[in-house]
């Protein structure tokens, strides 16, 4: 037995502030978002031999997958952004542990992911004005400024599509509109969980089957909010199950191993479906499968999820480690600045694509992935430790508010 709150629980009782599994899960759900990026614009594609590893029929690595649609990842961090969110709220419903007001939900949110936000649109905005960007788009330079500070570039197309900030901010965007109805989300969820997750699903699958092909073309499509509401769903069923359990599980030793098997069949069925992306070609086809497939690739995240965080102790530690979490740390900052680095790195020594990159051969692409790799991280640590944090803390005074 142990204390959490004061109250006694049972050695399963689910510590609401943090999961550590879900550190290694968000880094790794990172790096592939950046590799991805990197990849679209040095080409790099190494394929590693493994002869050691010849006695069971792996002679090769060749990790092409990750490269061309590691940004399915980005679905697994919204995954994980419902789960964390929600994670409290299941505490209170099986343990009744208080749950922040809506007041200090939104206070805290705010100061999580706005100043950081803020200073990459600053930057970003001024550097292409320094740089020309804009020239000859006066107005849109100011649209794309002030639709960016307030979160609503993805309701127009150019903002959306052709912004001189950053693509990645869009995510940003999906994330906010989550939190302004997560509250009242989460009231539901505690009240009617089935009812509303079956709600959330059904309307996110409705809206991508029946009004998105008759809204516009995928691109303009894939990346809506409410295509996303399976995945938060998702997220939140997971948290929910995941509190169920540790207050009722009295021994680990079977579910451990049931955990293990889960997480390993669903990384499979992930790869799986990412080759399925893959193979659909053009990225407009691949954009139409990731419509059509997102709710099934949540679920095969939140298998892996679950799974995961009640494995055997030995694969836990595999993502629960001190590496992982110092990436997951700063993971939203390189996510924030990773691609437009790279993108700005990469135009810096003269190359307009990745093929001019290719061009210059294998050494050109490591040195420039090696370099924008160590400025994207070091860019990241800078911004969350002298910005994020300290902000923070202002922001939120300390106090603790009900």
């Amino acid at each position: 037995m142990k204390r959490v709150n004061g109250a006694k629980t049972s050695v399963f009782a689910v510590d609401t502030e943090h999961v550590g599994v879900l550190d290694g899960v968000r880094a790794l759900g990172v790096l592939c978002v950046l590799w991805f990026h990197f990849w679209q614009q040095t080409w790099l594609m190494p394929i590693y031999e493994t002869p050691f590893l010849a006695w069971a029929g792996i002679a090769r690595i060749n990790p092409d997958v990750i490269r061309r649609v590691g940004y399915l990842c980005v679905d697994l961090m919204l995954l994980l952004s419902a789960f964390v969110l929600y994670l409290p709220y299941a505490g209170n419903t099986f343990r009744g542990t208080p749950v922040d007001s809506v007041r200090v939900f939104f206070k805290k949110r705010f100061a999580r992911i706005v100043p950081s936000y803020l200073f990459a649109v600053i930057v970003m905005f001024t550097v292409a004005m320094g740089r020309g960007e804009y020239a000859g788009r006066s107005a849109f330079a100011l649209k794309d400024f002030l639709t960016h500070l307030t979160f609503t570039q993805m309701l127009f197309n150019d903002t959306f599509l052709f912004t001189a900030i950053t693509a990645v901010m869009w995510t940003v965007c999906i994330e906010v509109a989550f939190y302004l109805v997560f509250p009242w989300l989460a009231r539901a969820f505690q009240r009617k969980p089935l009812l509303t997750y079956a709600t959330m699903t059904l309307v996110g699958i409705w809206f991508t089957t029946c009004i998105s092909p008759a809204i516009g073309e995928p691109r303009l499509m894939v990346n809506r909010f409410l295509t996303f509401l399976p995945v938060f769903a998702n997220g939140m069923m997971a948290a929910h199950l995941y509190v169920w359990y540790a207050e009722r599980v009295k021994h680990k030793a079977i579910p451990s191993i049931l955990g293990t098997v889960a997480a390993i069949g669903a990384l499979f069925a992930v790869v799986r479906m990412f080759q399925m992306c893959s193979a659909a070609g053009a990225a407009s086809n691949q954009q139409v499968w990731q419509m059509r497939f997102r709710p099934l690739l949540s679920l095969a995240f939140t298998a892996f999820l679950l799974g995961a965080s009640i494995s055997a102790k030995p694969v836990r530690k595999i993502l629960d480690n001190r590496v992982l979490a110092a990436i997951a740390a700063v993971s939203y900052n390189l996510y924030l600045w990773h691609q437009w680095l790279i993108v700005k790195l990469c135009g810096a020594s003269g190359a307009k694509s990745g093929a001019d990159i290719a061009a210059k051969g294998v050494s050109a692409q490591w040195t420039i992935t090696i370099m924008g790799l160590a400025i994207a991280f070091i860019v990241a640590m800078l911004i969350t430790y002298a910005i994020e944090k300290p902000m923070s803390r202002l922001i939120l005074n300390t106090r603790k508010e009900k």
